[in-house]
Order: structure tokens, then sequence, then C-alpha cells
């Protein structure tokens, strides 16, 4: 089973204004914490095994986004369309001086979101109103960081590879 794919975005603020350079990295994703972590990676491959850390950096804005993926085989752990996502954020300062903090964003299911910009296809179960505004969200204020139309795959939908998790981070660096 392939990897399924997903993104965080979000913008990391220092009194209210967006702060550039912050590492940001993705620690873990629950979605029925009984069965255990979602695993993910930054990278994965076409039997569905995933690897590697999945980190970024905000830009001049304080933006970022996270892509990773995702074993279909954990499709049973969102089967309630929700998993929540743990990151981590570090601001480096001068002689390693640091502020960091944890903080969590909910993920919603729904179709892949690279297939979705693709094809223009919004979620077939219907109850997922808040992944298509979170889609919307993305797509209109991010547009600029996505890689170039026309370069994913398109593949029918209703496959457990084609299905995709989305989340929105709007969190402050503490003083």
């Amino acid at each position: 089973m392939a990897s399924n794919t997903g993104i965080i975005f979000g913008q990391i603020r220092d009194q209210g204004a967006g702060v550039a350079g912050c590492d940001v990295q993705l620690n873990f994703v629950y979605g029925d914490a009984s069965m255990g972590p979602i695993g993910v990676g930054s990278s994965g491959d076409v039997n569905g095994n995933v690897s590697g850390w999945v980190k970024g950096t905000t830009n001049k804005d304080g933006k970022f986004v996270l892509a990773f993926n995702w074993s279909g085989v954990d499709i049973a752990k969102v089967a309630e369309g929700r998993a929540t996502a743990s990151l981590y954020v570090v601001k480096w300062g001068e002689n390693f001086s640091h502020r960091s903090f944890n903080t969590r964003t909910t993920l919603f299911l729904g179709l892949d979101l690279k297939k979705l910009i693709q094809v223009g296809y919004t979620d077939p179960t219907a109850s997922a109103t808040d992944f298509t505004n979170a889609a919307k969200d993305f797509y209109a204020s991010y547009r600029d960081m996505l890689p170039a139309h026309g370069v994913f795959p398109t593949i029918m939908p209703f496959s457990t590879e084609v299905w995709g998790l989305i989340g929105k981070v709007s969190a402050s660096l503490p003083a």
C-alpha cells in the first residue's frame, strides 16, 4: 500500500509579527491513540514505508509548510476523520541561546492535498467541511510555496492511497 501525503502549514509569531528563521519539526501524529502513532516521514515509497525527519524553517513572514508522508496502512487510525499532530519550534539566538516550545494542531482527513489541488476535487464524504475550508485557506495563502502545478500523478479517488491529512498552526514564541 503506497504512502499518503499530509501537509501542515502555519505561522509563528512574536508579539503579533511573523518570525523568520524558526526551525519547525513534526514530532508525531496520533489518530486513535489506542492504536498507536501514525508513522510519518519526509519521504515514502510505493510500499508505504516512510522515513526521514519532517522539518522546515519559517520564511520572512513567519510562515512555514511541512509536507509529510504517512502509510496507507494507518488509515484505520484516522477513521473518525481527525488526527493530532505535535510540532516542536525553535528560534535560535546568539551564542546558542534559543526559545522553544511544543504546539499541537488538529489534522483533518480528506483527499490527498496534492491530488486535490491538481484535479479540483472536494471531499466525497460531505462531512469534512473543515478540511475543505483549510485546503482553500492553505492554497490561497501558500500557493507561492507549493510545487509547480502538474507534477503530481492523477489517481482515481476512493483508494486508501489517495487520502491526505491537512492542518493549520498559528502559534507564538514564548517570552
